[in-house]
């Protein structure tokens, strides 16, 4: 084979090559949630068991999420369930001021609470941008002092 005949069968190959990965992109990315807590665990005392700490959800994986739920269940030092609270997306907009987190952003709450619970556990729930069901989970451990 001459030379001219080499470099356009490697020249097709490789174009080939490339036309067939470029396709190998693939699916849409899924939105990614991130829960925060600070501080956590969380310090309390028998005498105020007011506790303040600071909730962020983040969004790391570039596309956007609508908050449909955020569900706090509280659990006693046996690790039996003892409540549920569950926010809808308007409650989630009152405590954070926005019921969408933008690809790569946060919303932020400074929260106040009372109890003698062990943990809590938080789920969020939504759907990105491309529709795809999203729910992060985080925990809050509370530290008797």
């Amino acid at each position: 084979m001459n030379k001219g005949k080499r470099i356009w069968i490697a020249l097709f190959l490789v174009l080939t090559l490339m036309l067939i990965l470029s396709g190998c992109s693939g699916l849409p990315k899924t939105g990614k949630l991130n829960i925060s807590i600070d501080p956590n665990p969380i310090p309390y005392s028998s005498e105020d068991v007011t506790l303040y700490f600071a909730m962020s959800i983040s969004e790391s994986n570039g596309v956007g999420v609508s908050i449909i739920s955020l569900t706090f269940a509280d659990y006693d030092q046996e690790e039996q369930l003892i409540g549920t609270q569950v926010l809808d997306a308007s409650e989630f907009f009152e405590w954070f001021g926005a019921n969408y987190i933008s690809a790569f952003s946060m919303v932020r709450n400074d929260s106040i609470t009372s109890g003698t619970f062990n943990y809590t556990t938080i789920i969020v729930a939504g759907v990105d941008d491309n529709n795809n069901p999203i729910e992060a989970t985080g925990r809050i451990d509370y530290l008797p002092q």
